[in-house]
């Protein structure tokens, strides 16, 4: 990894899976414990997400950026406990990612919009082999009506979910209307065997924006 990726932006996702117990006192307490992060050097702003489908493998994903591994390994070391994820779920999946693929389509939805959020589960040493499956579907579902942005997010070291995109359509329809889409389905189906994903449609349910100083 060269220098500029080391001191380059990171994502520190928490991946929460069902059963959750207490979801909204979990919401709360992660609420004000990011709420002293706002004003913390590098804080870029963080995202809670909670899932359409009660039934839905992970239920909570929280996304917190930050302008370097530096400043997110500081705040980590002057925080003051948390809502303590391992206290509602006996399976958290928790790790810092680097942004590896990313595209815009200058659309805003109308309304909120809708976020899906896909953790693959696969070998960390196939990475770079399964994202060659992967690419061509992400262009895919980049042309489709409705698509708003995604952002592929790589672990940084080893990592049970080594891979999370997280997308955002312009409303559940548009992303349904994708999934119906022959094409999309057809570059779909390659998906490796070795690979398993986890999509599945969400909703923020807590935000908190670094403050402009």
């Amino acid at each position: 990894m060269s220098t500029e990726q080391e001191s380059g932006p990171v994502t520190l996702i928490a991946v929460l899976e069902a059963p959750v117990e207490n979801t909204e006192e979990f919401i709360a307490g992660w609420s004000a414990h990011l709420e002293p992060m706002r004003t913390a050097p590098g804080f870029r702003g963080a995202r809670l997400h909670r899932a359409l489908r009660a039934d839905h493998r992970f239920q909570l994903v929280a996304v917190a950026d930050w302008a370097s591994a530096a400043d997110l390994a500081a705040a980590v070391a002057g925080e003051q406990g948390g809502p303590g994820a391992q206290k509602y779920a006996k399976t958290v999946h928790r790790g810092v990612y680097r942004v590896i693929g990313e595209v815009a389509s200058g659309q805003q939805p109308d309304g909120a919009g809708v976020t899906m959020v896909n953790a693959f589960e696969l070998p960390n040493e196939r990475v770079e082999e399964f994202l060659g499956a992967w690419r061509p579907r992400a262009q895919r579902a980049s042309e489709s009506p409705g698509f708003v942005d995604f952002r592929m997010h790589q672990a940084v070291g080893d990592a049970s979910l080594p891979l999370v995109n997280v997308a955002h359509y312009a409303s559940v329809e548009a992303w349904k209307a994708l999934q119906a889409d022959p094409e999309f389905q057809a570059r779909k189906a390659v998906n490796p065997p070795y690979a398993t994903a986890n999509p599945g449609l969400f909703e923020v349910v807590a935000e908190v924006a670094a403050e402009v100083v």
